[in-house]
């Protein structure tokens, strides 16, 4: 195991690596946020995935314990260049990406600019939805909302502001309702939240909300990529919902679709045992000798 700092295209990124990296082609896990962390999937996830991979670990600029950019520099393009020079810095001819919520965008994204260097893509809780449609955020939390006046909050900020407004009026336990399926494992990850003391500050969610659309969807591109891609969803998630992700597995030709009956956005600690499973047999019914 090496636990190192990496300068990436300038910004002090934090890289941690587990296993013989030589060995087979590594899975690079790609957190979530804009601006999130791994802190959490390491320790409740990690452990179990590493038996079966050698596994990269990183967080991206300005996110959780990687330095933020002195000019403030976010964009998709910059993100997906950062990720292409870490696999340089770890000389790794092909990586295996798991991306998880807006991390499963940005490794479609590393996909589409780099097919050579993407021996499989695993995208977890999200649909590669563009930006601008339908949301289920509102619905998904006015669905588990318990109080009248917290829904009518949230249908107020909806209509004042747009659905990712409705998340400044929702409380913790309204939260973590709509993102866990289980009270008990929305108080371990909180917990380890807690812990960690690393926080997402907004900034990288800012800067990319600010910048215009791709002139094309991301799973149009993708699509025309020949990669095998593995799509996971809970079923009880309302932040990426449910039919993206079905739908985004039907249109991608080399795609397979794996429903989590009881999780809600993060099936990686709500059934650990058969989300692990999965990833395993993803990557073992694949793998080749490694060339370079």
């Amino acid at each position: 195991m090496s636990e190192a700092y990496a300068v990436i295209n300038g910004v002090r990124h934090w890289v941690r690596t587990v296993g013989d990296l030589r060995a087979a082609t590594p899975l690079v896990v790609v957190h979530g946020g804009p601006g999130g962390f791994i802190y959490d999937f390491e320790r409740l996830t990690g452990p179990d995935l590493e038996r079966h991979s050698p596994v990269v670990y990183y967080e991206q600029r300005g996110s959780g314990r990687s330095d933020p950019p002195d000019d403030e520099q976010y964009s998709i393009p910059l993100l997906v260049d950062d990720l292409e020079e870490l696999r340089r810095h770890l000389d790794l001819p092909r990586i295996v990406l798991l991306g998880i919520s807006f991390g499963g965008d940005l490794a479609a994204e590393y996909t589409v600019a780099h097919p050579d260097r993407v021996a499989e893509l695993i995208l977890q809780g999200t649909g590669l939805t563009a930006r601008g449609a339908p949301s289920p955020w509102v619905s998904g939390f006015e669905a588990v909302a318990t109080d009248k006046a917290l829904r009518t909050a949230i249908r107020a900020a909806q209509e004042r502001s747009g659905p990712s407004s409705v998340w400044d009026v929702v409380d913790r336990k309204t939260t973590d309702r709509f993102l866990f399926h289980r009270p008990g494992v929305a108080t371990l990850v909180r917990d380890l939240w807690e812990r960690s003391g690393l926080v997402n500050m907004g900034a990288m969610d800012a800067a990319l909300a600010a910048q215009p659309p791709r002139t094309r969807p991301l799973v149009d591109e993708l699509a025309e990529v020949d990669v095998a891609v593995l799509v996971l969803i809970g079923l009880w998630d309302r932040n990426a919902g449910v039919d993206g992700p079905r739908d985004l597995a039907t249109r991608l030709p080399r795609a397979e679709l794996r429903v989590f009956e009881d999780s809600a956005h993060f099936p990686n600690v709500e059934e650990t045992t058969r989300y692990v499973g999965e990833v395993a047999r993803f990557l073992v019914e694949r793998r080749i000798p490694r060339t370079r």
